[in-house]
């Protein structure tokens, strides 16, 4: 009986799902109050990403590997996304000791990739739970990221036309 409820709203869901990103990679600054990051994201299939994020505190060093699910909000450009992934990194625990850590990060966000220009923008919230190494328990971040867009939908079917209709060419010319 669950299942039967269950699998038709799985497939509507994904069907405002399946559209949601015009990029298929990003690469740019993520920014929050405390922390400088870089951050790039990659679309592994409709709707999901991978986003890695490298960040800079005044007491920690922390590497995030985050799959996201994407949902569009208004169009394919304004986008809400969900994730969890792993996170680890090295934190400053006194004046002379720094220890590894690891914990797992979860994000909550909304993005949105302006029409003309190849920038994606992004704000999201990030609940963590350190496992081990690291003085706290929880943590919780959000930040901003302003990244270029390095290749496009768009982009990626005009290279695929491209080597299609040369490959036509010359399959048509072989004789």
């Amino acid at each position: 009986m669950i299942k039967k409820i269950l699998i038709p709203i799985f497939w509507l869901s994904a069907l405002g799902m399946a559209e949601a990103q015009v990029y298929l990679r990003t690469a740019g600054v993520r920014l929050d109050e405390t922390s400088v990051g870089l951050s790039m994201v990659q679309r592994i299939w409709k709707p999901v990403t991978v986003e890695g994020i490298l960040e800079f505190r005044q007491r920690d060093f922390s590497a995030v590997l985050i799959p996201r699910v994407h949902s569009k909000i208004l169009g394919r450009r304004l986008n809400a996304f969900v994730g969890l992934g792993p996170q680890a990194g090295w934190v400053k625990t006194s004046d002379t000791s720094v220890q590894p850590y690891w914990a797992v990060s979860g994000m909550l966000g909304l993005e949105y990739k302006f029409n003309i220009l190849p920038i994606h923008i992004s704000y999201d919230f990030r609940p963590i739970v350190f496992f081990d190494g690291h003085p706290d328990l929880f943590g919780f971040q959000s930040g901003f990221a302003i990244r270029l867009v390095k290749k496009s939908e768009r982009k990626a079917w005009k290279e695929k036309w491209k080597k299609w209709k040369e490959d036509a060419k010359d399959w048509f010319e072989s004789d």
